[in-house]
């Protein structure tokens, strides 16, 4: 405190020495000689007023040092108990003073501030995704090994759920067709109504919804354990690369299975609903494929395979990357299973209305 104060005194007599040698004013010395007794009546009063008042002030008050933007100040009372007030912090104010406060302020705040969770764990799944296409189409960079095992996978996980997910939502649509249609007498387009159903819409959507479920939750929980527990970082230094082994032959493998999974899920839903059909309705089978044969075109089923191609590689990628951004033991492994699911669930329904539009935008 005393070293302050006399760096403050210092500092007002320089100033004051400049103000008097400008108005040429020697009546107060700068340089005095040696032997000479200096008066300090010379000086004027607001100097020493200026200098009291500067120590008062450093008595009196110090900055909490809790960072650039305290908003604290301790007053020290006459009783010497410190008192806490709340201080203003504008920016303006110190902007007005000069000392490029403004952009401080600025700095200090984006400094603290972090993006939430979901930006930059989206931000990291756009990135998953160039690094995949980079490495699987521009440098044809690919362990197949993987690859070949996470297809093994994928494909019996999912088969059976996907058939009889298709067979059951078949039949439903069979009962409304047939029972509307039937009013009317248009019984032989039944079967068109249900081919262009299914290659369009409900086979690639129903074979998504169900690969992220069954096989997109386990790429999630599987990655964010080796997360949590350093297993990739051990495979960065045991000179692997994470996307090369991991994501990028899950990345595939989901790809291509899913059109593979939706021709057996379209046969299996259709069968269902001629069955259905002849059984309960009396419709001839023949009438509805022959229905089935002149509405659709192999376009259709073309669609339904760059859906499930779009489908599978954007379920992959969500699951990966949420699931190589897990933080916090076992509850992160958890959380980042079930926003993997819920996004991809999302994903695919804001995917399929873009590629509806490009593809049936006529």
């Amino acid at each position: 405190m005393v070293y302050s104060v006399c760096v403050e005194h210092a500092y007002c007599f320089s100033r004051y020495q400049i103000m008097a040698t400008k108005a040429n004013w020697n009546r107060w010395p700068a340089s005095p000689k040696v032997g000479r007794t200096t008066s300090t009546s010379s000086a004027p009063l607001g100097y020493f007023r200026g200098v009291q008042r500067i120590a008062t002030q450093s008595q009196e008050s110090r900055r909490v040092s809790v960072g650039a933007s305290s908003d604290r100040i301790i007053h020290t009372t006459s009783s010497g108990d410190p008192a806490v007030r709340e201080r203003p912090w504008k920016w303006s104010q110190h902007l007005n003073n000069g000392d490029h406060a403004f952009s401080g302020y600025f700095a200090d705040t984006f400094h603290t501030w972090e993006p939430p969770k979901f930006v930059w764990r989206t931000f990291y799944t756009f990135l998953l995704l160039g690094m995949v296409i980079k490495r699987v189409v521009w440098q044809r960079k690919l362990n197949m090994q993987q690859t070949l095992q996470q297809i093994a996978r994928v494909g019996p996980d999912t088969l059976g759920v996907a058939m009889l997910t298709s067979s059951f939502v078949g039949m439903v649509f069979t009962i409304q067709f047939c029972k509307e249609f039937s009013k009317v007498g248009l019984t032989r387009v039944i079967g068109g109504l249900l081919g262009l159903a299914f290659t369009r819409e409900l086979t690639p959507v129903i074979c998504a919804i169900v690969l992220a479920g069954r096989v997109g939750s386990a790429i999630a929980a599987e990655l964010g354990t080796m997360q949590v527990s350093e297993q990739v970082d051990q495979l960065r230094t045991l000179g692997s690369d994470p996307v090369d082994y991991l994501v990028a032959p899950r990345v595939v493998a989901c790809a291509l299975s899913l059109p593979i999974l939706s021709v057996f899920s379209f046969t299996i839903g259709m069968a269902a609903s001629i069955l259905l059909a002849d059984l309960r309705y009396g419709i001839s089978p023949n009438a509805v494929i022959d229905s089935a044969a002149k509405y659709l075109e192999p376009s259709d089923v073309g669609v339904m395979c760059a859906k499930g191609l779009a489908f599978g590689g954007v379920i992959a990628v969500i699951s990966c990357g949420w699931g190589q951004t897990t933080t916090g033991g076992a509850k992160g492994v958890g959380e980042s299973t079930t926003a993997s699911v819920v996004i991809s669930l999302v994903a695919i329904f804001v995917v399929d209305f873009f590629l509806s539009m490009i593809f049936f935008n006529k």
